[in-house]
């Protein structure tokens, strides 16, 4: 059996502030078609998706309009199937409800994952969505596949990081053939004996820091008998990152420190904190060791991420 795991999406129509497409949204549909035209070549069924499937929880009617055109020109929810989980994009104020995201589940071209789904008679997938608990493994002679929201690392990845999962403990406590997670935006993997964690990454680079990120799939091989597996990364088609970026973003002295910023621009809207009531007094108190022209210029990062 062939399953394809995906990356983050974050799908809107607005185009990020320092990329140069003519259509940001027509790049994300092109990608989101390439990812379903790979499942049909190589026979999957499945498609699993990480959480984040938006980029906000209620996008504009035309997203969803051009979305829904996509899934049924490729038959999504019967030939295909996105087995998924929320991430906290998706989701309003740590709700699922009234989300697009929703929407698409109930229009069945999504599916959530929430606890035990039998792909087949042993091969099960288990899911948890952003906040969640890991469900346990009901079946341990099955093949399971674990698909989180939630970044994992063997170490902090930034300073002061400690919103993540340590990738030894979640071996050892949790006994997963293949574990698919999402949440952070470039390609990580770490393996342990038989075991493996791996997140693509994002299907399009919103910003500089992921300039260097290789946008892909991974494609996972079982063999039904005797429930050995195979991976292979499928590379999707993009352009340079000279091409989709603006030159001043990507110039080597502008690059570290933009790079370096956007990173924590992204890391606050994607932690927890970001749907808190409090956004603006739990920034003020992360910013308060910061020098005063980086908090200035963080402020205004935001205002435009804002706008």
């Amino acid at each position: 059996m062939n399953i394809l795991a995906t990356g983050d999406f974050h799908l809107r129509t607005t185009t990020p502030e320092n990329r140069t497409d003519t259509s940001f949204f027509e790049t994300q549909l092109d990608k989101v078609e390439q990812i379903l035209q790979i499942a049909i070549k190589n026979n999957c069924k499945y498609v699993l998706q990480p959480g984040d499937f938006t980029d906000g929880p209620r996008p504009s009617f035309e997203l969803i309009e051009k979305y829904v055109s996509l899934f049924k020109k490729y038959d999504v929810g019967n030939t295909i199937k996105i087995l998924h989980v929320f991430g906290q994009h998706d989701m309003y104020y740590r709700s699922k409800e009234r989300t697009a995201t929703k929407l698409f589940n109930f229009l069945e071209y999504l599916k959530e994952i929430n606890g035990l789904y039998e792909i087949a008679k042993d091969i099960h997938l288990y899911g948890a969505s952003w906040g969640d608990e890991i469900p346990k493994i009901e079946d341990t002679d099955a093949f399971n596949i674990l698909l989180i929201h939630k970044t994992v690392a063997n170490k902090p990845l930034w300073n002061g990081h400690n919103d993540f999962l340590q990738s030894d403990k979640l071996f050892k406590n949790n006994p997963y053939d293949i574990i698919i997670n999402g949440d952070y935006h470039l390609s990580t993997s770490y393996e342990y004996k038989n075991q493996i964690i791996y997140n693509c990454g994002c299907i399009v680079r919103k910003t500089i820091a992921e300039a260097s990120h290789t946008p892909h799939v991974l494609l996972i091989t079982i063999n039904d008998e005797d429930l050995t597996y195979t991976l292979k990364k499928v590379e999707l088609i993009y352009k340079a990152s000279d091409e989709v970026f603006k030159p001043e973003a990507l110039s080597r002295e502008v690059n570290v420190k933009n790079a370096k910023l956007q990173e924590f621009i992204s890391n606050i809207k994607n932690n927890e904190i970001s749907n808190s009531l409090n956004f603006r007094k739990n920034l003020e108190t992360m910013m308060e060791s910061l020098e005063e022209p980086v908090k200035q210029i963080l402020l205004k990062e935001l205002e435009i991420i804002n706008e």
